[in-house]
């Protein structure tokens, strides 16, 4: 049985009425066993003025009293806050489920839901993907991480389906590799599949699909490298979406570009 949690009063800052801008995109990430460490790699490659909302739900035990938006802190440049019920979404958050809770999405807020003790936690992951394929659509990135069993499995699917892109953890590569299976089973064409160390970058940059093009001049150089090599990889496995590849073929050409800009600058200036 789930419990609505009641909404906390909110800070004036909070309060912003109908002249709080829409988010461009929504991150949903899931994962179980072993998903902490998983989720800790892809926190630390986010910018910190990504254009997207990012809402995690990791599996614990019902009996945790594990501060996990804390420990998350330690890995990213990101503002991340333990979800409350009512809270709306805000582009360059990380919103993480405490535990004995699942999270939804609704009209732009975040819907807070107590699991009783004798509630398995085992669909939580997909309820949230569901509701956000229904409410975002086409602007949802969807990623399953390590972890047992079937949850998200269906809700990435839904994902898929409304248009959103998918990204699943290399069963190989995750801890516990049952769950990214599993999705790839449910979601055989799934936009990228990929090891973990290479998802937070890719999320970095698909967030921006739906604003303008990351400049590589904005970027650390020493970042530069890394991201036309993770482009070239993910252009490779993005020839079954048109619009995704076109995306991420411009995007590669835009920072090859820029790179040969900086390193001219550099050599010039030695």
């Amino acid at each position: 049985m789930l419990r609505r949690s009641e909404p906390p009063p909110q800070s004036s800052d909070e309060q912003t009425g109908g002249h709080e801008r829409p988010i461009r995109s929504l991150i949903v990430i899931g994962a179980s066993a072993g998903g902490r460490a998983a989720i800790g790699t892809v926190l630390k490659d986010l910018s910190h003025d990504i254009p997207a909302a990012i809402v995690v739900m990791l599996h614990v035990a019902p009996d945790s009293d594990f501060d996990l938006s804390k420990w998350f802190r330690q890995f990213g440049h990101i503002e991340i806050r333990e979800t409350r019920h009512g809270e709306r979404l805000r582009e360059g958050v990380v919103f993480v489920a405490p535990p004995r809770h699942s999270v939804t999405l609704h009209d732009g807020q975040l819907t807070l839901e107590t699991l009783e003790r004798t509630t398995s936690p085992r669909y939580t992951i997909t309820r949230l993907f569901d509701s956000a394929a229904k409410a975002y659509r086409d602007r949802v990135i969807g990623v399953i991480l390590s972890g047992y069993l079937t949850d998200g499995s269906q809700g990435l699917r839904a994902v898929h389906e409304a248009g959103g892109l998918t990204i699943i953890q290399n069963p190989e590569d995750a801890e516990q590799w049952e769950m990214p299976a599993n999705a790839l089973k449910q979601v055989p064409e799934a936009t990228f599949r990929l090891n973990g160390v290479d998802i937070g970058l890719t999320l970095d940059l698909m967030a921006r699909r739906n604003a303008e093009l990351e400049s590589g001049l904005a970027s650390a150089v020493r970042l530069l490298k890394d991201r036309i090599a993770l482009l070239v990889r993910l252009v490779e496995q993005s020839e079954g979406n048109a619009a995704t590849h076109r995306y991420l073929s411009t995007e590669l050409t835009s920072l090859r570009e820029e790179l040969r800009s900086v390193e001219t600058l550099l050599s010039e200036s030695n």
